[in-house]
């Protein structure tokens, strides 16, 4: 028993050295310095007792001690600092993900509210100046870039297109107006389908401006090909 309490008291004074250096390594300086250290002992030892309690194989997360000092008085504050600025971190991509998240069962909402069907994915794409340019009058969407390979056309829309003829559709803006545009597919430095005839309008109707990141889908109505816009960022 008495070499059981010699071990104690010896690791109590190993206890207050390390927290005298820290204390010194910080240049605090404290008139009731035994005071002090007594306190942060005290914390230090309900914070070990806390976590040797925890539930066993619970996620532990690193963390961090800081003390702040107001005179004598000493104030000990325990932050999960690693799991904090993760969630500090992530929080605006978090949030735009629920905005995303959110806009997307919109879309699928309102897809099933005109009757269509098949809805697919087809691109998220940020406009570049040539989708926006009047003179221009179009909306490229890369082949490259689909979010579906197996693509979104019957096949005999693939053969119209491989014949250079338009398939006639509906586009849904996302303020969910109706236009009837022409889609046509091009072979440019890179293979694309191509939204005109009407686009400028469109894009005058919701003003639509280079670096806007929008997201479209394809559904149908019975077996009229439909897309519906909407606007991310």
């Amino acid at each position: 028993m008495a070499e059981a309490t010699e071990t104690d008291f010896l690791k109590q004074q190993k206890g207050r050295r390390r927290i005298k250096n820290f204390l010194a390594a910080i240049n605090y300086h404290d008139d009731d310095l035994q005071t002090t250290i007594k306190i942060m002992r005290m914390k230090l030892l309900e914070i070990q007792q806390r976590d040797s309690s925890a539930v066993i194989n619970k996620p532990q997360t690193v963390r961090k001690i800081i003390f702040k000092f107001s005179g004598s008085k000493t104030v000990l504050h325990k932050h999960d600092d690693i799991e904090k600025d993760s969630r500090n971190m992530s929080h605006s991509e978090t949030k735009r993900q629920k905005i995303n998240n959110g806009g997307m069962q919109f879309v699928m909402d309102f897809i099933k509210s005109v009757g269509g069907s098949e809805a697919q994915f087809v691109i998220e794409k940020r406009l570049t100046i040539s989708d926006v340019n009047p003179n221009q009058g179009r909306l490229l969407i890369p082949v490259l870039q689909l979010k579906n390979k197996k693509g979104f056309l019957t096949a005999d829309e693939e053969t119209m297109m491989g014949n250079k003829e338009d398939v006639s559709v509906w586009v849904f803006d996302p303020e969910r107006r109706k236009s009837m545009l022409n889609l046509a597919k091009w072979k440019m430095s890179k293979e694309c389908y191509v939204l005109k005839t009407n686009w400028n309008q469109v894009v005058k109707a919701n003003g639509f401006k280079e670096e806007i990141v929008i997201r479209v889908l394809s559904f149908r109505v019975d077996d009229q090909l439909c897309f519906v816009l909407d606007r991310v960022a």
